[in-house]
């Protein structure tokens, strides 16, 4: 094998070796190095050297090198490229390669000669180092001990160790660039509040983010490769938006949408969404990418200002309704009392048992009606003063059942306590609590069928640091219907023939009064049940 072919056969395992180097993610640094050993191993009179440009300052800084002495590379770092600058520094300059046969007379040596003879080099032939862009990012320079002239093996040896540094320098550069962009894009994605999930086509996850885990309770690792289903409260929604939104032939969508989602834990919670299709440089359809926001807090807030508008609503009612009662009141009283003079003269004058008797009885029943009428719309209009003083709740209920014993005259009906070792002393106004409990039996007097069974259990509960009195008042009706539930403590709903409608909304009003709660019970399937809860404190 004649010395050429040996030479070409080493430089091919060089090469070889360089872009091993490169594929095993070696640093530039050590890949250049790779480069100048395999130049310099191959041609032992050889000393090269490789020089970058520094992109920010235009300057040629020392890249790498085995040979070269260290004060001529310290000499020679921070090179300005110009048009007399050695062979690298004019070889950045011009682009183009530069051959310097002897250093000691060439013009292109006027400002560095005396270093470069110093360390006994003689010649210097340079190639710039371009990118596929055409970019100068620095030199491949091959120095020589004593004066000469490159053969034309030698030329196209320099030229491809120029093109190896390029392709090293142009793939470090650019894998430092996609890792920069890969951390700053995952410190952007772990720092948005917002859930980002991403898909593959079938919608199988591929990426979770942080705010994912804090938000839904899910690892990573728990999740990737499963369909993006997990996630979904209802099926439906799923299905519905692989139609709407997650569909390679849809165009382009980012408005939001309400999304009822599902934890780990099973709880739901509702979302608000924005769906893309990840596309490639080409616009091919990759996958899909959501960004979910939890919106718990948002609809809690909503909720809490609707509540708060109707309440100030049903106040500006109530104000209106109290100064029309104000109003009429008087006037109302009055007339009332004229009937009854007239019922009671004529009491006299007409004889028991007769048609008359009879007319003048409905009449009596007609206005003890709208006395009754007159009295509620004043208890639901007026202002609530209490007058509290310490008193026992269950003389306050049992009261309450004394006075309706005109009402359940002829009935089987019966009152239950369930006290266990409650303390039912508080601070109460007696008067407007036993109208509350009024309410509530006449309500059960009204829906249950012989025999009447009417249970009040009470229990001293824990809320929030501080006890609380649970009262429950069930009875043995057929209970509530769902529909009528919503609709239990609003003004004028009666399900009972002569109701006003006011009953119940009295009730509330009174409890609340009280710094308490009332609200209707989870099971009706035995019966209607009311929960009252008051402060021990109130």
């Amino acid at each position: 094998m004649s010395h050429s072919q040996k030479l070409l056969e080493s430089d091919l395992r060089g090469q070889t070796r360089v872009l091993k180097r490169l594929a095993q993610g070696a640093s530039l640094e050590e890949v250049l190095h790779t480069l100048i050993e395999v130049a310099e191993d191959s041609r032992p009179e050889l000393i090269a050297s490789v020089l970058l440009v520094d992109e920010e300052t235009g300057r040629l800084h020392n890249g790498a090198s085995r040979r070269l002495p260290k004060e001529y590379c310290d000499a020679i770092d921070g090179t300005r490229p110009g048009p007399k600058s050695g062979s690298c520094g004019t070889a950045v300059y011009t682009g183009k390669r530069v051959i310097v046969e002897d250093i000691s007379s060439d013009l292109l040596w006027e400002r560095g000669r005396g270093v470069a003879l110093q360390a006994s080099l003689k010649a210097c032939w340079s190639e710039p180092i371009v990118s596929s862009k055409g970019k100068v990012m620095g030199t491949f320079a091959m120095y020589y001990q004593t004066p000469r002239s490159p053969e034309d093996s030698e030329l196209e040896f320099v030229s491809t160790c120029a093109s190896l540094a390029a392709l090293a320098i142009e793939r470090v550069r650019y894998q430092n660039a996609v890792e920069l962009e890969r951390a700053m894009l995952k410190t952007i994605v772990n720092g948005v509040p917002e859930a980002l999930v991403s898909s593959h086509l079938d919608r199988t996850i591929s990426h979770f983010s942080r705010s994912a885990t804090r938000m839904f309770g899910y690892e990573p690792e728990e999740v990737l490769g499963k369909p993006t289903t997990l996630l979904y409260a209802n099926p439906s929604d799923h299905d519905r938006l692989a139609e709407e939104r997650f569909n390679t032939r849809m165009n382009e969508n980012l408005a939001v949408i309400e999304v009822q989602w599902r934890r780990k834990s099973g709880e739901t919670f509702p979302g608000e969404m924005v769906g893309v299709t990840i596309r490639d440089d080409h616009g091919a359809a990759i996958g899909y990418l959501g960004l979910i926001r939890d919106i718990t807090d948002r609809k809690i807030a909503e909720a809490k200002l609707a509540e708060s508008q109707s309440k100030l609503v049903q106040a500006e009612r109530l104000a209106a309704m109290g100064q029309m009662v104000s109003a009429i009141a008087h006037e109302s009283r009055n007339a009332l009392q004229r009937i009854q003079v007239g019922v009671d003269v004529l009491e006299y004058e007409i004889e028991e048992g007769s048609e008359a008797r009879e007319d003048l009885d409905r009449i009596k029943r007609a206005k003890s009606d709208l006395e009754h009428l007159h009295d509620e719309l004043r208890s639901f209009a007026g202002t609530i003063r209490l007058n509290t003083t310490a008193d026992n709740l269950a003389q306050i209920w049992r009261q309450a059942w004394t006075n309706l014993k005109v009402s359940r005259a002829g009935r089987e009906a019966e009152l239950v306590e369930e006290i266990g070792d409650a303390d039912l002393t508080l601070q109460i106004d007696a008067f407007r609590f036993e109208q509350v409990f009024r309410n509530l039996f006449e309500n059960s007097l009204a829906a249950c069928c012989d025999p009447v069974r009417i249970t009040v259990a009470c229990q001293t509960i824990s809320r929030g640091g501080s006890s609380v009195l649970s009262v429950s008042v069930r009875d043995n009706g057929p209970g509530l219907p769902e529909e009528i539930r919503p609709h239990v403590f609003d003004a004028f709903q009666t399900t009972k023939a002569k109701g006003t409608g006011l009953g119940m909304a009295i009730a509330k009003r009174l409890v609340e009064a009280h710094q308490g709660t009332i609200e209707i019970g989870d099971d009706q399937r035995d019966g209607a049940e009311f929960i009252i809860k008051l402060p021990k404190t109130s």
